[in-house]
Formats: structure tokens, C-alpha cells, sequence
């Protein structure tokens, strides 16, 4: 008989067999497991020589599981249950994700028969394979040990079941796009050194440039950090950290050092991953003018749908590119995954230079197992990792925090100097007592400030000063839509470019991290170091202004949402009271020195001490190996929120189009992103009670009903209050 990979007959089953294990066998090379690689492809489709199987496929008869067999084919077979375990889970689970140890035990447990059906008909070489031996740095501790090293191990074991998982998943789905002959090619990228030679020629011209037409003491820091990450690229693989005032060129210098520690390491990827998707759309702009949109692979919910080609889109499925930028969450929820359309991509993880940009935005409640994934990317897997930021967090490793990174080296060699030498803001600090928003405006009209930004801690703080201001202010929050805000920006960005023009901008604190703007003067409320150091790099941004820009800190007279946002203004307040015995620097006017990179290292020390760093308990679910547990407890998007859709240009005929398919395609739900407002449980009762919400498909969106559609405002956004909680039936009237 001859036995089948598919019902189509488009491929025998030991061809695709013999496919799958030499790339799970090269995919698993990349952390010396190639022989554990190579068995789970000799032995994850074991269950298709089942004549039984070969009938479900062929003549679909009563369907049977296949999966299972290998499984437990292994489970026969070895004796040391550890290392059995490993093939167990990835065998079994290739199909369904990684499931827990009772899941995965009830599968096995009932599998005896399919096995000696499949075994009857398998090739005996395929079945005469050994048990590989644990890679090196995998041994199991001895029984005696401390149950804190043995944890450890347990942790280990996971990420490391996670990756040949991947490595099988993903030479599975490759190998059976062979049998349709009209699926699609998968791309081809160019080399990383050619990459390299790339963006050296294209900064190169650049920098040539400037010194023709605009060399700037900026420009002059910039070039500086350039040469020194070209440097410090030629090293061997392990943490650094990037620590760049900014304005000071991260962007560039810091995939330069990416790129050439690359080809010095002989590494095949550079993952870029930030916190933002408004930076993702800023950076990976940059990096497409360098390397051309098609070497840019962009994987992350809010894409363009123009960006997301097919090419794009296939090279997102397993990250086989040599440029991916993403975002914290699609990175690191993907490490801590059990589906397998995101655990696919974790082999290409290994041998990476990952740039975690704007690092000090890792969410604290998850620290724990967020810098536990990066030591196992580097001590094991062979990734470098960038800790890139102007306000570098206190991640090292240290007796009050056990779980920081060993042995981070700084990029550059003199972090101090360069922040000062990039010091382009004086600082103006009015926090004794609050300042209503009613004076801050009054301020603003009576000194005539014509470019000026407000950065508030609330929502409706910024509403609030907006609507003090005259109706020209403009006002960003998350009150609006992803697409309403690009457009206030670029608008923004267009009325800065004439210098003769009046731009007032109230916004809250989304405008902080990595937005390319530049005011002269900023208002900031009074917030965690981090924030203020944040908004004051949208200040003189360029450095126009010789004589710095003004930073106005105030107290304002509301608090910060509850959490790390309140944590951070009373750790800063606590900075500003204390002296210099206390080990604060302090600058010529007496208050903090925000240049010395030391203030960040104690705020930073102070603000992982007051949170819980692994408050969802993601540890103790990965030692039990319970991968769904896992999955469930690392969410970095707070789950509290509600996605609304708003009526925010040609968004509801965008609606109408998903509401009227049957069964919407992930593009079609990706179409609405940009014109969803997340709002919170309260606002969302509010809502809900009074009929102002539909929805679509089993709730997957909901959406303002058309006579609550003015709740959208063309200046605020979504604006909830009890004052405006009824229905306008006037666009009905015939």
C-alpha cells in the first residue's frame, strides 16, 4: 500500500517525512540540537501509516487522530522520562499548541492501538532512532539540589521545549506548501552583510551632507554616536546597552551596530522590537528608505494593509528575513505562546541581534520572565540583545534584583558626556504646590507662547486644557483613534515646518516615546523621571535654539492614573525632596541633574523595588510546564480595555463591508484597527447600559450605534460623560 502525506495524493508520505526532518534538523542547528531536530521529523507524522488514516484522508472515512502517535511511540520506546517529555509534547502537540502535562497525558494514555497500527507499516530504519542526549547546557540538576536551581532548570527545559516545537512546526508547514502547487513563493533577502554595506554607504552620504550643507554641534554627537557602535559592534555576542540622549540618532547608529555585529558573528537576523506602533511606523519608515520597503518586514496589528504585500505577510508567518520590525507585545507574547501560528517563528529568534528599543517601556508586572526569555536567548540560543534607550532602566543584575542581566556593556564609552554634550532643554521646575489648568492656559495666551506642548496625566486633563485654550489648539489622547492621531500629527508636524505659524498641542503622555517632533517650549505635569526625561526630548529637539528650550515641569492638580504611572510621580517627588548625601546629582540650579545617567539607575532601582515583577505568576506556570497557563498569564495588553469602533472617517463603510461577510478574513478585522478607541470597564458600562454600543461577529468589535455616533468628537474623540449619554435621532427625521 502506499501511503500519502495529504488527500490529494500530491506527495508520498516518506518524501515529506525525509523534508521535514532535514529542516527541523537545520532549523534546531542554530542551538546545537540538530539530531533532536532530526527525530522529530523522522517521527511526527508516524500516526499516517495507519491504513485507517490513509482511509480518513483519502476516502473520508470517520476521522483519527495521527498526531498522537509519535508521541507515544516515543513514550515506548525510552526510558528516561525527561528527555522522552520533550518529544512527547512537540509530537504530539504539533498540530493542536502546546498543551499541559494532563492534556498531553490523556492523549497518550489512549494510543497504544494507533501505534501498533502505524508501526506495522513504518519503514524499520525510520523506527530505529536513539534518544538524543540533553545539549550540554540542559543536563538536569542532580535530585539533592536547591529547589531554586532546580526551577531554574525547569524554566530552561520550557523555553527550550518552546524552541523545538517551533523548529518542528515550522519545517511541517514549509514542507507541505510543497504540495500545493499554488501557494506562494517565499521570498528571497539579501545577505546581512550586503545589508551592512547598505546602510554604511547610505549614512555615509548622509553625513557628507550634512557637513556640506548643515553640520550642527547635534549633528557633530550624532556622528559620534555613529563611530561609537560601529565600534563597539566588533565584539562577541552577549547584552548592551545603547544609552542615547534623545535626538541623538539612535535609529540609524543603533541598526548599524546591529548589522555589523551581525557579520562579525555570523548571525542571520537584526529583530527590532518597540513598544510603540506610532515609532514602529516612524522607524521602519527610515529603515525602508535605507534598505527598500520590500527588505523592511513590518509584523505587528496596526500595519498598513498597503505595507502588508504578500511578501510581507509570509515573511511575518516565521520571521525568515533578515530585518523584522515588531512589537513588545507580538515579540514577547510569541515567546510565551502556546498557539502554533505564533510559537512557529521562535527558532528564527536564535542567532539574532534583537534591539529592544525604548526599553524602559517593559511592562514591571512582567519583568520576571520578560528578562528571564533574553538570558535564555543569550546564554543559550545565540542572540545578542541592545538595551537602547535615552532613560537606560537599572536591569543589571544586582543582590536586591536577583533577576537582572549579567554583564551588559555600554555601547558608548562615555554616556555622561554625550547626554550633556546633546543637552538642548533648560529645565523650569514649578512643583511646590498645584497649578490648575485654568492658569497654565492663562499663562499661555498672556506670555504669547505661539509653539507650544502640554503633556498631562489624564485623558481628560488634556480635554479639559484643550477646550481652556482657543479652538486652532490642537489635542491628542487615546480619547482618539489610531488613524484620527496620525493625522493630528502629520498636521502638526506640517505647521512646525513653517516657523512663522502658531501651534498649540495639548496631549497626554502618548506623545513621549520616540514621536519626531520639536517644540520650543513643553509644559510637562509633574511624572516619573522616565516621562519627564521623555517629553523633554520633544523640546529644541534639533537644537535651533542655542540657548535651550524651556521645560516646564508643574504640579498639576490631578493625580496620575493608580499604578506604575502614580508609583512613578511619588518616586520622582521622593528624588526631588532628597540630597545630594543621597547620591542625586544635582545641576547648577539646585535640582535634579537629568543628564547624569546615574539618576536613572537610582529611579529606576526604587521603581522595580516598589512593583511585583512577576505579579501574574508567570514563573511557577512555566516550571509546571502548563503552556496554556502560560500563555493566559503573560498578556502585556491590559485585558480590562474594550475595543470600540468609532465613526472616524470612511471607517463604517469599512464596518458595513465586515458585518455583511459571512466569515471575515484576519484583513478584514485588520481593516477597523485604525479606528478603534480601547476604553475602560466603566465607560464601557456607561455604554452598553444605555444601548450606545453594537457589535459584530460574537462580539469580536464593538461600535457606536449610529444615534450616539456624535459621542466621536472631531477634536477629542470618544468623549464619555453623563451629561451626554443620549441618544440624536435628528440625522433620522424625514
Amino acid at each position: 500500500m502506499d501511503f500519502y502525506a495529504d488527500g490529494n495524493k500530491s506527495q508520498k508520505l516518506i518524501t515529506h517525512i525525509d523534508g521535514v526532518r532535514n529542516n527541523a534538523s537545520l532549523f534546531s542547528k542554530a542551538f546545537e540540537c540538530e539530531a533532536w531536530g532530526a527525530l522529530l521529523g523522522d517521527w511526527h507524522d508516524l500516526g499516517k501509516f495507519m491504513e485507517a488514516f490513509q482511509r480518513y484522508m483519502l476516502e473520508d472515512e470517520q476521522r483519527i487522530e495521527h498526531a498522537v502517535v509519535g508521541g507515544r511511540y516515543a513514550t515506548d520506546q525510552f526510558d528516561d522520562p525527561l528527555r522522552k517529555l520533550a518529544l512527547q509534547l512537540t509530537i504530539t502537540c504539533h498540530h493542536t499548541g502546546l498543551q499541559n502535562s494532563e492534556a498531553l497525558r490523556q492523549r497518550l494514555v489512549s494510543a497504544a492501538q494507533l501505534v501498533r497500527d502505524a508501526i506495522k507499516n513504518a519503514p524499520n530504519d525510520l523506527l530505529q532512532r536513539k534518544l538524543p542526549e540533553w545539549p550540554e547546557w540542559l543536563i538536569p540538576p542532580v535530585v539533592t539540589s536547591e529547589e531554586k536551581k532546580i526551577n531554574e532548570w525547569k524554566r530552561s527545559l520550557e523555553f527550550w521545549i518552546r524552541m523545538l516545537h517551533s523548529c518542528l512546526v515550522d519545517a511541517d508547514w514549509l514542507d507541505a506548501e510543497k504540495r500545493d502547487s499554488d501557494a506562494p513563493k517565499r521570498p528571497d533577502f539579501p545577505s546581512i552583510d550586503k545589508l551592512r554595506d547598505k546602510l554604511d554607504g547610505y549614512i555615509d552620504a548622509k553625513v557628507s551632507d550634512s557637513k556640506k550643507n548643515n553640520w550642527t554641534p547635534v549633528n557633530a554627537q550624532r556622528k559620534n554616536v555613529l563611530d561609537a557602535c560601529r565600534e563597539s559592534a566588533i565584539t562577541n555576542t552577549g547584552f548592551f546597552s545603547l544609552t542615547v540622549p534623545t535626538g541623538g540618532g539612535k535609529t540609524l547608529s543603533g541598526m548599524s551596530f546591529a548589522l555589523n555585529h551581525a557579520v562579525e558573528n555570523k548571525m542571520k537576523r537584526v529583530i527590532v522590537v518597540i513598544p510603540y506602533t506610532s515609532i514602529i511606523e516612524q522607524n521602519a519608515s527610515v529603515y525602508a528608505e535605507v534598505f527598500g520597503r520590500e527588505n523592511v518586514i513590518e509584523h505587528h496589528s496596526n500595519i498598513d494593509p498597503e505595507k502588508d504585500t504578500e511578501r510581507n505577510r509570509l515573511a511575518s508567518e516565521n520571521w525568515d528575513a533578515p530585518i523584522v520590525v515588531t512589537t513588545n507585545v507580538q515579540f514577547f507574547e510569541s515567546l510565551y505562546a502556546n498557539k502554533n501560528s505564533r510559537l512557529r517563528k521562535l527558532h528564527n529568534i536564535a542567532k539574532s541581534v534583537i534591539v529592544l528599543d525604548e526599553v524602559q517601556s517593559l511592562p514591571p508586572g512582567l519583568l520576571y520572565p520578560i528578562l528571564d526569555a533574553i538570558q535564555e536567548l543569550r546564554e543559550h540560543y545565540g542572540c545578542s540583545v541592545v538595551l537602547s534607550t535615552a532613560t537606560q532602566p537599572a536591569l543589571k543584575k544586582r543582590k536586591s534584583f536577583v533577576c537582572g542581566l549579567d554583564e551588559v556593556r555600554e555601547i558608548i564609552p562615555d554616556a555622561m558626556t554625550l547626554s550633556r554634550d546633546l543637552a538642548r532643554v533648560n529645565i523650569e521646575w514649578e512643583t511646590g504646590s498645584a497649578i490648575e489648568y485654568s492658569d497654565i492656559s492663562e499663562r499661555i495666551l498672556k506670555e504669547n507662547m505661539q509653539r507650544v506642548l502640554v503633556v498631562t496625566h489624564k485623558r481628560k486633563d488634556a480635554r479639559v486644557l484643550a477646550g481652556l485654550l482657543p479652538e486652532d489648539t490642537y489635542h491628542l489622547s487615546a480619547s482618539m483613534c489610531p488613524s484620527h492621531r496620525k493625522d493630528i500629527l502629520k498636521k502638526v508636524k506640517e505647521l512646525l515646518e513653517n516657523e512663522s505659524s502658531t501651534i498649540r498641542l495639548v496631549s497626554t503622555q502618548l506623545i513621549e516615546a520616540g514621536v519626531d517632533i520639536d517644540f520650543p517650549v513643553v509644559f510637562r505635569a509633574l511624572a516619573g523621571l522616565d516621562s519627564i526625561s521623555q517629553t523633554a526630548g520633544r523640546c529644541n529637539r534639533e537644537g535651533k535654539d542655542i540657548n535651550g528650550g524651556r521645560l516646564i515641569v508643574f504640579r498639576a492638580p490631578t493625580e496620575p492614573p493608580a499604578g506604575v504611572l502614580r508609583l512613578g510621580k511619588g518616586i520622582m517627588e521622593s528624588l526631588l525632596n532628597s540630597s545630594e548625601s543621597d547620591g542625586v546629582l544635582r545641576g547648577d540650579d539646585g535640582f535634579i541633574d537629568l543628564t547624569s545617567p546615574a539618576i536613572y539607575d537610582t529611579y529606576f532601582r526604587l521603581f522595580y523595588s516598589g512593583v511585583q515583577l512577576d505579579g501574574a505568576g508567570v514563573q511557577n506556570a512555566r516550571a509546571s510546564l502548563d503552556f496554556p497557563e502560560v500563555a493566559k498569564r503573560f498578556r502585556m495588553i491590559d485585558s480590562a480595555t474594550y475595543p470600540v469602533v468609532v465613526p472616524y472617517k470612511d471607517a463604517y463603510n469599512k464596518l458595513e463591508i465586515v458585518r455583511d461577510k459571512f466569515k471575515p478574513s484576519r484583513d478584514d478585522f485588520r481593516s477597523l484597527q485604525p479606528f478603534i478607541v480601547q476604553i475602560y470597564s466603566p465607560e464601557f458600562q456607561a455604554l452598553n447600559n444605555v444601548g450606545a454600543l453594537g457589535f459584530i461577529h460574537e462580539k469580536a468589535f464593538w461600535y457606536l450605534s449610529p444615534p450616539y455616533e456624535r459621542l466621536y468628537d472631531e477634536r477629542f474623540g470618544l468623549v464619555v460623560s453623563e451629561e451626554n449619554l443620549f441618544p440624536d435621532y435628528s440625522k433620522f427625521n424625514v
